[in-house]
């Protein structure tokens, strides 16, 4: 009896997302990143980084195409186009989170991070389901939380979180950030929201994820997406967020 041919979209996703991961922790901790959690820190997320939008990207295709196409091509030709999306999307950022801890110059060191805030936005907009998607990244300095770097939607943000008294959404970011938190809002019109999840008035967002960002002890500022429209986003967008903003923290972490 004939039986129907395997797919070999899984074992080609294990070996890229292993290969390339342990090759970008080798890069990173021989060249002179320290051997110290920071150091593995780095390693760590560059890995995940790396294998979690190949996962996003296979499931997506397989979604899209299955019906239509035998699953033995379709693993060929997802398997080129994850290619491209680690050279395009994540490999410059691994670069740049490299860079970052082997410069020596100051000056230097913050126009890589500089790089490192934009290229994460435009990745997180990209590799995220909502349509017009805007990611935003809230640096965070001196107990205030500002929008350092965005990507995506003509408006720009101008949402500022404080810890004042009178700023109940800004007390919630910074809570979040402070326990390494994330939120996903699937509805900001829904009829009940999470404490802090209302929008501001006027906002041009109805679904929105955002997630700490933070390198071992250090609470560096929050990563934001969202969306015109309710439902955008999923767990697989969750995940991406989650990969993106280790590697983020990873780049702007001090060294000890």
């Amino acid at each position: 009896m004939a039986t129907t041919p395997r797919s070999r979209l899984p074992t080609y996703l294990l070996v890229e997302a292993g290969a390339v991961g342990l090759g970008y922790a080798v890069a990173v901790l021989r060249d002179g990143a320290p051997r110290t959690g920071g150091g593995w820190a780095l390693a760590g997320a560059g890995a995940l980084a790396v294998a979690v939008p190949l996962w996003v990207k296979s499931r997506r295709e397989l979604r899209q195409d299955l019906e239509a196409r035998s699953a033995e091509t379709l693993a060929i030709e997802t398997d080129a186009k994850l290619r491209l999306v680690v050279g395009d999307v994540v490999t410059p950022i691994a670069e740049v989170v490299g860079r970052v801890h082997q410069t020596s110059g100051k000056g230097e060191r913050e126009s890589l991070r500089g790089q490192l805030k934009q290229l994460v936005v435009e990745a997180v907009a990209s590799l995220c389901d909502g349509e017009r998607a805007r990611a935003v990244f809230f640096q965070l300095e001196r107990g205030e939380m500002r929008p350092a770097a965005w990507f995506g939607r003509g408006d720009p943000p101008t949402t500022v979180f404080t810890d004042d008294p009178d700023d109940r959404r800004g007390q919630e970011a910074l809570l979040l950030v402070r326990f390494h938190d994330y939120l996903l809002v699937d509805d900001v019109r829904a009829g009940e929201l999470p404490r802090g999840a209302e929008p501001r008035p006027g906002a041009g967002y109805r679904s929105f994820i955002s997630v700490s960002v933070f390198c071992d002890e250090q609470n560096l500022g929050m990563l934001s997406v969202d969306a015109p429209e309710a439902h955008a986003f999923d767990e697989t967008d969750l995940n991406v967020m989650r990969a993106m903003a280790q590697l983020l923290g990873a780049g702007l972490v001090d060294r000890r």
